[in-house]
């Protein structure tokens, strides 16, 4: 079944992958927003980096004396892999406070600021920064547009979190490329997940677990009979789908392509966001749209000119 699945994933163009894994991600994310009329998003990315670490626990196992040998060694090491976990932590919990206050496609927008802002860290060229530039006027355009609306002390909230989680994406970006660097990317990251989420679980493992059990005021087919184990099903339906699946899928796109090619297929990202937004009923404006594309048109700029293999 995986050399099957492996060889399917060999042969279909690289384009049509990052596009299916797309859909598939933000129908998870759709879904989760389902969710949140039954638990607070702030606990749904509990069991959702939850159900993902131990998924990548099983399939790693680092613990295994073969691999053990490439964990860290010493203080600094560790703090990378733990800076780490918490990054990818904090970014999927921000992300959830954020499409729980405003639009998923602009949500996804605007958290491209992460990797858009350690390009022109990083980058030496003039696409880095005219990329920047682009994409902060679609944000701009995103919050004012948001922000002139009658929703918008939640969208205040919403945008406050994703620019907080977007930074975080950069974090991880930063870190993980270190992690990655020490070989067995893979079960290094698998630790990092797991003790980020070990640190969540301190302020708010205790209240979803309560919550499960006895689900808020408000919640429907939750509090009926039964429903706390379809609740716990959909959870782990949406870790599988929006986590898990695509860091595997990952790893093997970015054996096929360059490092600036994947980055530029990332670009349809919000445009998806905003696709899949609409079967849930999130209709953007068309200062909204132009917006999102302004966002897109960043990333293709930015990274079109990146020729280094993906690792």
């Amino acid at each position: 079944m995986k050399r099957a699945v492996l060889e399917i994933l060999n042969r279909v163009p690289v384009f049509l992958v990052v596009m299916g894994e797309a859909i598939v991600i933000y129908l998870a994310t759709a879904i989760a927003k389902v969710a949140f009329t039954q638990l607070d998003p702030l606990y749904a990315v509990w069991y959702r980096v939850g159900f993902m670490a131990v998924m990548l626990l099983l399939w790693r196992r680092p613990w295994r004396a073969s691999k053990r040998g490439h964990l860290p060694h010493d203080l600094p090491g560790w703090a990378i892999v733990i800076g780490c976990g918490v990054a990818v932590v904090l970014m999927n919990s921000m992300f959830y406070v954020a499409i729980s206050n405003m639009d998923m496609g602009i949500a996804v927008a605007i958290e491209f600021m992460g990797p858009l802002t350690v390009a022109v860290i990083t980058g030496r060229s003039w696409r880095e920064r005219l990329g920047i530039c682009i994409a902060a006027c679609g944000v701009v355009l995103l919050a004012g547009v948001s922000l002139a609306g009658a929703s918008s002390s939640h969208f205040l909230i919403g945008l406050i979190a994703i620019l907080v989680g977007g930074s975080m994406w950069g974090v991880y970006i930063v870190l993980g490329r270190q992690v990655a660097s020490r070989g067995n990317s893979l079960d290094n990251l698998c630790v990092s997940i797991a003790i980020g989420w070990l640190l969540q679980s301190l302020v708010l493992g205790p209240g979803a677990v309560e919550h499960v059990i006895r689900p808020k005021a408000g919640a429907t087919w939750a509090a009926a009979p039964g429903g706390s184990l379809k609740l716990l099903g959909l959870l782990f339906m949406i870790s599988m789908l929006a986590s898990f699946i695509p860091y595997m899928v990952d790893q093997v796109v970015m054996r096929r392509t360059t490092s600036g090619a994947f980055s530029v297929m990332q670009s349809i990202n919000p445009a998806v966001a905003v696709a899949v937004g609409l079967a849930f009923g999130e209709f953007p404006t068309v200062w909204e749209c132009i917006g999102v594309a302004l966002v897109i048109t960043a990333v293709i700029v930015t990274f079109s000119g990146d020729q280094a293999p993906a690792k």
